[in-house]
């Protein structure tokens, strides 16, 4: 079996030498001790061989097809036209699938971010009914670095100051800042039998306001634990 290799060296050292015109030669390749390298290998290749199989081009044969079709787009007449329509077909192509990956990696910082921030909420003391609500009303106070790292911003839009990487705030430090707001759901200051803390209107629970968006986007069982927990709607 021979798989089509453009440059060898990202290859591990141990299958350069099998490389020949082009081409890696896995007949040839001595069973490794440990084949999850050999394992891992395969399937990358076969990854990028299926990638620009879909656009039907090696990549050297796509960016030689590319100059072509712009070099007929720059003349005139029913050619010169049919180059331009294929060379905005190829683009949007690309543009598409660059748009499905980044909504992939988007949702899955979205999901990781949302997780370790429940955990922080846990960390945090707040009982378990209110985590769920408490951490998708501040995903909206989230946003990330280019490393994808979570960047934690405050009510107005600005980076909030913390225990992080440049003085900027870690999910812990957001946990907090929640606790502190919402104390009625922090274990170490819920009332023994199940009450609520009196808050500064003779006996009434402080309360959690949220948005009509962010009510309207909870789950119903969300909108149970929040109207249980004594929050309002504004809007």
């Amino acid at each position: 079996m021979k798989i089509e290799v453009s440059d060898a060296t990202t290859l591990p050292e141990w299958l350069q030498p099998h490389v020949s015109e082009g081409s890696l030669d896995l007949g040839a390749v001595p069973p490794p001790e440990n084949v999850d390298g050999l394992k891992s290998t395969v399937v990358n290749l076969r990854g990028q061989l299926e990638g620009w199989g879909k656009l039907g081009k090696h990549p050297d044969e796509l960016s030689s097809r590319i100059a072509e079709l712009t070099e007929k787009s720059k003349g005139n007449g029913k050619g010169a036209d049919d180059a331009q329509i294929k060379l905005d077909a190829m683009a949007l192509e690309h543009e598409t699938q660059n748009t499905a990956r980044d909504d992939k990696y988007n949702k899955l910082l979205t999901r990781t971010s949302q997780s370790d921030l429940k955990a922080e909420l846990a960390k945090a003391g707040f009982v378990s009914e209110a985590i769920d609500m408490v951490a998708n009303t501040a995903m909206g106070r989230l946003q990330f670095n280019e490393d994808g790292s979570p960047k934690v911003m405050t009510f107005d839009g600005k980076p909030m100051i913390g225990n992080g990487a440049d003085h900027g705030a870690t999910l812990a430090d957001l946990a907090k800042e929640l606790a502190e707001a919402n104390p009625f759901a922090v274990k170490s200051l819920a009332l023994s039998g199940g009450g609520k803390p009196p808050g500064p209107n003779g006996g009434t629970p402080n309360q959690v306001t949220v948005t009509r968006a962010q009510f309207d986007s909870m789950s119903q069982s969300e909108r149970s634990t929040h109207a249980k927990s004594g929050g309002a709607v504004k809007g």
